[in-house]
């Protein structure tokens, strides 16, 4: 297949490249692929976040992660292997790629966040400890 669908599945392999493509579902104005790459793809539509994951172990771990971290997490609005459908979080942008920041407010609260979910305990996982 050649023309503009190529062009998007070209640019959606590269993780650093956010790609809007239109989309043709009514009530929706677009899909952005927000991360793409062997394993996992991950398209945002309106306020819903898809995550399509060929490895459903590392969703489960996802979700069990999700339930036990200390900070907002996404709702989750339904699974149905391969995908995981979430709920955008509200807040303020970080940034947009090659824009520059202008939310240095956002930052900090990200900081923090990332800071309460360093100092939680380490949730319990089946295998063998680390020590």
């Amino acid at each position: 297949m050649t023309g503009r669908l190529d062009d998007y599945a070209r640019h959606a392999i590269n993780r650093a490249t956010s790609v809007v493509v239109p989309a043709i579902i009514a009530g929706v104005e677009q899909v952005e692929v927000v991360a793409s790459h062997h394993e996992r793809a991950t398209l945002r539509v309106g306020d819903v976040f898809l995550k399509i994951d060929a490895d459903q172990a590392a969703t489960d771990t996802e979700v069990e992660a999700m339930a036990s971290a200390p900070i907002p997490t996404p709702e989750i609005l339904w699974r149905k292997p391969p995908v995981l459908a979430l709920a955008a979080l509200p807040g303020t942008a970080l940034g947009r790629l090659g824009e520059p920041s202008t939310a240095p407010a956002a930052w900090a609260a990200a900081g923090a966040a990332i800071r309460r979910l360093h100092e939680a305990p380490l949730p319990p996982r089946p295998g063998r400890s680390v020590d």
